[in-house]
């Protein structure tokens, strides 16, 4: 039997979240971050509602804030302050139709996406870097 091939693209995405390190399930919350804030400037240039694409960008910076372990690093306050600022942000470009708010919002999402990016590329490239032997000649 032949699955439909939208729920087989589906299930992919699934998996891949489900098996992805927790460094990658950042990374892809800020992409989908992006691409909903890029959707939302979009909708408002074609005079359309940008409600839907700034309401889950709002829930990804709210499920973002709940992963912040304050207790783990010392900066973790100030990334939870540019997470709800962020959110504040958005929810006013809502009401207000604004998209400057959500050019600048995109601009911060951006930098925070390519931080963790490079974090995560490095933290593969130690979790994959082989231990040295030392040999005493």
């Amino acid at each position: 039997m032949q699955k439909n091939p939208y729920q087989a693209a589906a299930n992919y995405r699934d998996h891949a979240v489900t098996t992805a390190s927790p460094a990658r399930i950042v990374v892809l919350a800020f992409e989908r971050l992006t691409l909903d804030l890029e959707r939302a400037l979009v909708a408002l240039e074609n005079g359309e509602h940008p409600h839907t694409h700034l309401i889950h960008a709002q829930e990804l910076l709210m499920a973002l804030l709940s992963g912040v372990d304050t207790n783990a690093w010392e900066h973790a306050h100030r990334l939870s302050t540019i997470y709800l600022s962020v959110h504040q942000s958005l929810i006013t470009a809502n009401i207000e139709k604004n998209p400057a708010l959500i050019k600048d919002s995109l601009v911060i999402i951006v930098g925070l996406k390519d931080a963790w990016t490079q974090a995560e590329r490095q933290a593969g490239e130690l979790s994959s870097a082989r231990p040295v032997r030392v040999v005493d000649a």
